[in-house]
């Protein structure tokens, strides 16, 4: 039986997403919130007190050091992500570019790591993951979504309208063959907005064969494909080897 969301909880989410993206007065946020201003008081005070927001001095509030704790607890919980850091390492000195490691929860794919050694290879930004993203405009995402229950891409479907999807997707039998290729083929590629670079994912396995992250790279040219996907699918058999049993 499923369970209808607690309204105070889902409000006091929607807070923290809205200050996201900036500071807010307590105004703007009742009116995003569609709550009155006492009623959103409450909220921000509640947050305000577990030390997830603060006020500055121009009255506006936005988000406090408090949310950090959460995003590095993810990460230090998830075993995948520092035993897969020396292999990322090494495979993105050795293409010279950005390198990922991900993983799915439902639907939706995490970025654990991100590897660039043009930013320096422990660079702060690339540290802390973003949250849960759609899956399918991305090679790592396709890999993952490849190897899953049918249901999870089956969500993609119902979450994000068809702008949002690739071009060559836009009904189930478009998903299944897009997906079914990936499958038998072993991995992704999918261009990015960047005329010169082409995103490249391949899947990693546990000992037992299932697929248990993607291991994406970037791919500028003039580097070779097929080269590039030979680098990617030894570093995914390395990071198999270094799991847990």
């Amino acid at each position: 039986m499923s369970s209808s969301p607690i309204q105070s909880v889902e409000h006091a989410f929607r807070l923290l997403d809205l200050l996201a993206h900036g500071g807010a007065n307590l105004s703007s946020l009742s009116q995003s919130l569609g709550l009155s201003a006492p009623g959103t008081l409450k909220i921000v005070k509640t947050l305000e007190s577990l030390g997830m927001i603060c006020q500055g001095a121009d009255k506006r509030y936005e988000l406090s050091v408090g949310c950090g704790k959460y995003a590095r607890a993810y990460c230090a919980q998830h075993p995948l992500r520092e035993l897969a850091r020396p292999v990322l390492e090494r495979l993105s000195l050795l293409v010279n570019d950005r390198v990922v490691l991900s993983v799915l929860q439902g639907s939706l794919q995490s970025t654990l790591l991100v590897i660039d050694p043009r930013q320096g290879l422990r660079h702060p930004e690339l540290e802390i993951p973003h949250g849960p993203h759609p899956s399918l405009q991305l090679a790592t995402g396709r890999v993952l979504l490849a190897n899953a229950p049918w249901e999870c891409a089956l969500e993609q479907l119902a979450l994000y309208p068809a702008a949002y999807l690739p071009a060559d997707i836009r009904d189930e039998e478009g998903l299944k063959a897009l997906l079914a290729a990936v499958r038998r083929e072993g991995f992704a590629l999918v261009p990015t907005s960047q005329l010169q670079v082409t995103y490249l994912a391949v899947p990693v396995h546990s000992h037992g064969g299932a697929v248990v992250a993607a291991l994406g790279m970037h791919i500028t040219a003039p580097k070779n494909i097929d080269d590039s996907l030979a680098l990617a699918r030894q570093a995914a058999a390395e990071l198999a080897n270094v799991m847990v049993p």
